[in-house]
């Protein structure tokens, strides 16, 4: 075999190297991206199921709480409107010295029927998506004032506009239940609420001068009042930070998009 049949060898098997070696990058490439597809598909059917379980979760919650509101509006609600007709009716049948305590009665059960009527409201999801956020946290806020629970206070920044209603309805959810968490646990005298109402979306934050906790106490930052309100923020986008600080107090912020 003379010199150039040699070259010629040479040539021919680097070229069919080349190929070779330009077959298994293009193969390998490919399944890679095959590969790559298939993981981001089965995290997106994933992601897809338990946003699904998330939202049946809540709207399971929804339901319950749709319940107990019609549960204490027509149960409990008509037996105190009873109980309040009743004392109402014996009142001036009784001695003149007993009868300022019986309107005292009534009046302490009249004031119960209210409160326990403002209450079903706040349970209500059909009763927050007729009000809208705004009103039905004004509502809360009121409440709270009535029954000296907490000091609270409510500002609103910029042009006030509405949300889908099942956004509306779980923001106020969340702002519920942090306010709950406040009210049991942080032994706080005052609560602090702001909207800012953007272009572009609803910013929440909410604040209270409690006794805080340790945000690295995974007992307390895996709680379900937690989770529950991260899991409600994702159903809707919107962007959500609690922070907490001992004796520093409880934060929340959360941006909605529109």
């Amino acid at each position: 075999m003379d010199q150039k049949e040699i070259q010629a060898l040479v040539l021919v098997v680097t070229i069919i190297i080349l190929i070779l070696g330009i077959t298994l990058v293009v193969f390998f490439s490919y399944f890679q991206k095959k590969k790559i597809a298939y993981i981001l598909k089965q995290k997106e059917i994933q992601q897809r199921f338990e946003e699904e379980i998330n939202k049946s979760k809540l709207e399971i919650q929804e339901q319950s709480l749709q319940n107990i509101s019609w549960e204490i509006h027509d149960n409990v609600g008509q037996l105190l409107s009873v109980a309040k007709m009743q004392l109402n009716m014996i009142q001036f049948s009784l001695p003149k010295e007993h009868q300022s305590s019986v309107s005292e009665t009534g009046d302490i059960i009249g004031k119960s029927l209210q409160e326990l009527r403002d209450l079903a409201k706040s349970l209500n999801p059909e009763k927050i998506k007729n009000l809208g956020l705004l009103e039905s946290i004004k509502n809360e806020f009121s409440r709270y004032k009535r029954l000296n629970f907490l000091n609270p206070n409510l500002e609103i920044v910029g042009e006030e506009f509405s949300l889908e209603n099942e956004k509306e309805v779980i923001l106020f959810r969340i702002v519920q239940e942090f306010c709950n968490n406040t009210l049991k646990y942080a032994k706080a005298e005052n609560l602090i609420a702001k909207l800012n109402y953007l272009d572009d979306s609803l910013i929440v934050e909410i604040s209270d001068d409690g006794v805080g906790f340790d945000m690295n106490d995974n007992s307390l930052k895996n709680g379900i009042g937690l989770l529950n309100m991260k899991s409600r923020s994702e159903l809707i986008g919107a962007k959500f930070k609690l922070t907490s600080l001992p004796s520093k107090g409880t934060k929340l912020y959360i941006s909605c998009p529109k």
